[in-house]
């Protein structure tokens, strides 16, 4: 707590000082949303606009302090100002927003994103072009998005006018609480998108916010200093407060800190923000934490990975990850898997085999794809890639390597099993060949409803292959079902029913259908994740997969062949099914690839996390950008009411503390003090309670031209003698609480009274 002798004009400095501090603090969490190097820039912009506010506030605060002088010492002057500091002047938060104008104009409307410090027109249309840049970037990318000039002048423009606003409030209004709400409006982004505040931020800002509010009272009530020779109970008393607030704010802070720590780790605080703001992003990451009720939104378009092969043909899809642990809406990856290492030209599949024909080779490139796993065939492979790969034959997955990179390259050998309905038909029921999780079905109210639909479906099937076959079959009817991205809310709790009743998912609902209906048949099953084939370039001499690519597929279990994709998503998305799944092709082959019209509208698994966006994105549908539009207007509505019933509250607690009883004498004298200044009479520092009715009036008559009504001064005197009674004497007798409040309300009252007809006459 600054001592209360300190003047007004450091007191606003050094509340502008703790602003800029919670600013620059809450703009460094944005780090989480928007990738470095960007806040050098916002530290550079916050200190400079900081600095301009401190020195016009300093400016005009000066000023009003020598024209209060020069009156006080009988100097004529038009209009005597109050000694406050710079409080209410508009003139600091005008310099402070032109000079922010001015550097985000320098720093990001140059001719090819460049600096150029001296603005002209064309820096303010540039401006605006990155501003449009910027909004295609939050309709079309998830965080964290990498920092280009327009993702970062969101951050740094925003932070600029956070800190603007909170100084206007702060040391302009001397509104500490309200400020405290401006500066919070910056951890919105990491805490909706990212669904975390760092450690660092909570306490610095909340520090920051609680050490402003100990330094002046707001001046709706118009403090105006206090007499400055207080004694020495009055100093005691005030440096107990100063302990106490200093206590309280380094409490609250922990209780941030603790706080945050503890919501990290509640599960599902975070999922329950970002799954409402899940975007495409430039670097692709697969989830395996899928969600049967959460809607698929815009992919990236990025090539996540490309591969030529020995046969000029595509090899079928890319397998990136299995799983098993359904619990009725999530699909979950379970622990780390660590794998065993595997030899050079080992093959590597479930069950042991015994290739006969040729292997297809496969070089794969990876583009934006950040994996810690390889996409490997369906298919018995080898792989060869750089050391610390390792094979987890439970999940059929190569895992353990470091996150894959842009360039990495690695090589399949891949060995068809040559699968045909006939040999799949013939294969015996595979329910005690696996573990039981593959034939676990979630407990929901519905589990015998799912159980009586599958049967239904399959009829009179026979063999597991043929109950396989017409499950598929049913789900691909688009007569019954509509691939369509958005899934309708879940009404049951049970996932599964609500797809087979509501008929309306992509593949992620889909292919969980297909995999829960089997496993009441005792046909064991699993979600499989990874990527369809892809799009051939220049005659299939290499394929390119992107994240539109993307896919979740049912995989299940033939004892003797292994697990076997099939595919329940409709054709239209898809392509055809898998040939040794159509009994009416006859013959085997790979899998067709998706034509281009296919692919555009290509399942996808919503990608949990992303590290790296696009720097130009794919637009989006209409329909897409119509829905982000509505989730970004609601959460704008959502926090302009916060915000609202917040300042609401705000100003309530003010205005009933400003109509509480005055608690002493020392409290009641304040009161009147800051009446007096209301009126433009501001006593000097120095003056003693035993000299302020004499000052005052003498003021007042400079100040208004008209004596100091008498009983105002009679008032005033008898407030006087009380407040040194309080302060001096060593035995002070109590004051009655009831007339010490009337008192008060009686010389505030009148000073109102003599103020208002001067002011009605326009002074």
């Amino acid at each position: 707590m600054i001592p209360a002798r300190t003047p007004a004009t450091v007191r606003l400095a050094v509340s502008t000082g703790l602003v800029t501090v919670a600013v620059l603090a809450s703009m460094l969490a944005l780090t989480s949303v928007v990738l470095r190097p960007w806040p050098a820039v916002g530290v550079v912009g916050v200190l400079l606009v900081g600095a301009t506010l401190v020195v016009a506030r300093a400016m005009v605060g000066g000023r009003r302090a020598r024209v209060a002088a020069a009156a006080r010492a009988g100097v004529a002057v038009r209009r005597i100002p109050f000694d406050d500091g710079g409080t209410a002047s508009i003139w600091p938060t005008l310099a402070g927003a032109v000079v922010a104008a001015w550097y985000l104009l320098a720093r990001f409307g140059g001719v090819g994103g460049s600096t150029q410090w001296f603005v002209t027109t064309g820096s303010v249309s540039r401006l605006f072009e990155q501003l449009g840049l910027a909004g295609d970037v939050i309709r079309d990318e998830v965080a964290p998005v990498i920092a280009t000039p327009p993702t970062a002048l969101l951050c740094v423009g925003g932070s600029l006018i956070v800190l603007i606003m909170a100084d206007a409030l702060a040391s302009g209004l001397r509104h500490p609480l309200l400020a405290g709400s401006a500066v919070l409006v910056l951890w919105l982004p990491p805490l909706i998108l990212m669904s975390d505040v760092p450690w660092q931020t909570f306490a610095v800002t909340v520090a920051a916010l609680l050490l402003g509010l100990t330094l002046d009272e707001p001046t709706t009530s118009r403090r105006a200093l206090r007499d400055a020779q207080v004694g020495a109970q009055v100093r005691r008393a005030e440096q107990r407060r100063a302990v106490r607030t200093t206590v309280t704010a380094a409490g609250i802070t922990v209780v941030a800190m603790v706080a945050a720590a503890a919501s990290a780790g509640l599960p599902g605080l975070g999922t329950a923000w970002t799954n409402l703001f899940t975007t495409s992003a430039r670097s692709v990451r697969l989830a395996d934490d899928l969600d049967m009720y959460r809607s698929l939104t815009s992919r990236s378009g990025a090539v996540v990975l490309s591969y030529t092969t020995s046969t000029g043909d595509s090899i079928g899809p890319l397998r990136l990850m299995t799983l098993s642990s359904f619990d009725g809406r999530h699909w979950n990856g379970g622990p780390d898997a660590d794998g065993v290492e595997f030899a050079k030209g080992q093959v590597l599949f479930p069950q042991e085999v015994h290739p006969e024909d040729a292997a297809t080779r496969v070089d794969v490139t990876v583009g934006s794809m950040r994996e810690d796993r390889l996409p490997v065939s369906i298919d018995p492979r080898t792989v060869r890639a750089q050391t610390g790969w390792r094979y987890d034959a439970g999940r059929d997955e190569v895992v353990g390597g470091p996150a894959t990179q842009e360039g990495d390259t690695f090589t399949l050998e891949v060995h068809s099993r040559n699968l045909t309905p006939e040999s799949l038909r013939d294969a015996p029921s595979g329910a005690r060949k696996v573990d039981d999780a593959f034939l676990r079905v979630p407990d929901s109210s519905h589990k015998a409803d799912i159980a009586g639909a599958a049967k239904s479906i399959v009829g009179g099937a026979l063999t597991d292959y043929d109950r396989a076959v017409a499950l598929q079959t049913y789900l691909r009817d688009t007569s019954r079902f509509t691939y369509d991205v958005d899934v309708p809310r879940g009404r049951t709790g049970d996932a599964v029913w609500d797809f087979l009743q509501q008929r309306q998912g992509y593949c992620v609902q889909f292919a969980t259908t297909m995999v829960m209906l089997a496993r009441t048949l005792g046909i064991p099953a699993r979600l499989a994740v990874g990527y369809l084939p892809g799009t051939p370039i220049d005659g299939g001499v290499r394929w390119d997969v992107t994240g539109e690519d993307s896919h979740a597929w049912p995989e299940l279990y033939f004892p003797g062949k292994g697990w076997v994709r099939f595919e329940p998503t409709p054709a239209i998305q898809t392509g055809a099914a898998p040939a040794y799944a159509d009994p009416t092709s006859g013959a085997p082959g790979p899998a067709p690839t998706p034509t281009i019209d296919e692919r555009s509208g290509q399942t996808s698994v919503p990608s949990a996390q992303a590290s790296v966006p696009v720097a130009s994105p794919r637009p989006l549908s209409p329909a897409a950008r119509a829905e982000a539009a509505t989730h970004l207007r609601r959460w704008l509505v959502g926090s302009g009411v916060a915000l609202v019933v917040g300042a609401g509250l705000v100003v309530l607690w003010l205005r009933r503390r400003s109509t509480r009883p005055p608690r002493d004498a020392e409290d009641a004298w304040a009161r009147v003090v800051a009446a007096l200044g209301s009126a433009g009479v501001t006593l000097p520092t120095a003056t003693t309670p035993h000299r302020a009715p004499q000052e005052a009036a003498s003021a007042w008559a400079v100040r208004t031209g008209d004596a100091l009504p008498g009983d105002v001064r009679d008032g005033l005197a008898t407030l006087a003698d009380l407040l040194e009674a309080e302060r001096y004497a060593a035995d002070p007798e109590p004051l009655d609480a009831e007339t010490l409040a009337q008192l008060t309300r009686e010389v505030t009252a009148g000073i109102a009274s003599a103020n208002r007809p001067r002011l009605g006459a326009g002074r």
